[in-house]
C-alpha cells in the first residue's frame, strides 16, 4: 500500500464526516467534537517541511494534535516544537494527544523547561479491551445497529489488547469484519481512519492485507493515484535535470504538458 506524501491531505476531507460529535471518546479522547481536518504542513526557515500526524479543528476553536507513537517518547521537546509552530501559524490553543501502541506502558506527559511548561495527554491503546470491542462491532453489524462509534472502534482495534485471541487471529478477524461493512460511505470512512491514523505504523504485511480489503474504496484509489502521480513527477524532475526536452518528458512520464512545466519551474527554482 503506497501512500502519497500528501495522503493526510487526501484523507482529511473524509475525516470530518468520519468523526462526528464525541466519537473519539471510545478510544479515550473525550470532548473532541471535530469540525474539520487542518493541513499539517509547517513551513520552516530551513526550507523544509515538518509534518505532524493528524490535526483536527474542534468546535471550541482549539486544534487537536494527534500523534501516534510505537515507542516511548523520552522527552516532549519534539512535540513542544511542533505545537509552538502550529500555535504561531494558526493562533489557536493546541490540545495534543499522544496515542501509544505496542508495549508502551507509560510515558512523560509534562515538560518543565523553566519558563517553558508544556503538557500532553497520553492514551495507551494497548489498555483497551480489543476482544470486547471486536465482539461489540460484530454484534452491531449483525443486528444493523452500526454507529459512528463502531467505525472508530474497528479502525483502532488493530492497536488494542487481546487476551482471548492471538494478535494474528485478532488482525484476521478485524480484516474480515472490515470486509463485511456493506455501506460504501462507511468503507471510505473506515479507509480514511485506518490510513490517516494507522497507515504509517502498520507493518508491510498488514498493509498488504488491508490493501486487498480497501482497494475498492474511492479513497484508497485516490490516494494511490496521487502516489503514482508523485512518482511520475519525480522521474520527470530527474529527466529535466539531465537536460531531457519537455516534449520527451511528457511522452515518457505520461504527465500533461502543464504538469511537466510545473516540474520544470521547480527545477529552475521558479516555483
Amino acid at each position: 500500500m503506497k501512500l502519497a506524501r500528501n495522503a493526510n491531505d487526501i484523507v482529511a476531507k473524509h475525516l470530518t464526516n468520519a468523526l462526528p460529535g464525541d466519537v473519539l471518546s471510545v478510544i479515550g479522547i473525550p470532548d473532541a467534537n471535530v469540525v474539520r481536518a487542518v493541513p499539517t504542513e509547517i513551513p520552516k526557515v530551513e526550507v523544509r517541511q515538518e509534518f505532524t500526524d493528524i490535526m483536527l479543528e474542534l468546535a471550541s476553536g482549539a486544534l487537536l494534535h494527534l500523534e501516534f507513537q510505537t515507542t516511548r517518547e523520552p522527552g516532549l521537546y519534539r512535540f513542544a516544537a511542533y505545537d509552538l509552530a502550529i500555535a504561531e501559524r494558526y493562533k489557536r490553543p493546541i490540545r495534543t494527544v499522544v496515542l501509544y501502541t505496542g508495549d508502551v506502558k507509560e510515558a512523560p506527559s509534562e515538560l518543565d523547561a523553566g519558563s517553558l511548561r508544556y503538557a500532553v495527554e497520553n492514551v495507551y491503546l494497548n489498555r483497551l479491551d480489543g476482544d470486547g470491542v471486536l465482539e461489540t462491532v460484530k454484534r452491531h453489524l449483525a443486528t444493523h445497529e452500526w454507529t459512528a462509534e463502531d467505525r472508530v472502534r474497528l479502525a483502532f482495534a488493530f492497536h488494542m489488547r487481546f487476551d482471548r485471541r492471538t494478535r494474528g487471529e485478532a488482525f484476521d478477524e478485524i480484516v474480515d469484519t472490515v470486509q463485511k461493512v456493506p455501506d460504501r460511505y462507511e468503507q471510505d470512512y473506515l479507509a480514511a481512519l485506518i490510513l490517516g491514523f494507522s497507515g504509517r505504523i502498520l507493518g508491510e504485511e498488514q498493509k498488504a492485507r488491508l490493501r486487498r480489503v480497501l482497494e475498492m474504496t474511492e479513497l484508497l484509489r485516490e490516494v494511490e493515484q496521487e502516489a503514482r502521480r508523485e512518482e511520475r513527477q519525480e522521474i520527470a524532475e530527474r529527466l529535466l535535470r539531465d537536460g531531457t526536452s519537455l516534449s520527451d518528458v511528457v511522452r515518457w512520464t505520461g504527465l500533461s504538458e502543464e504538469e511537466a512545466k510545473e516540474v520544470l519551474k521547480r527545477v529552475r527554482g521558479e516555483g
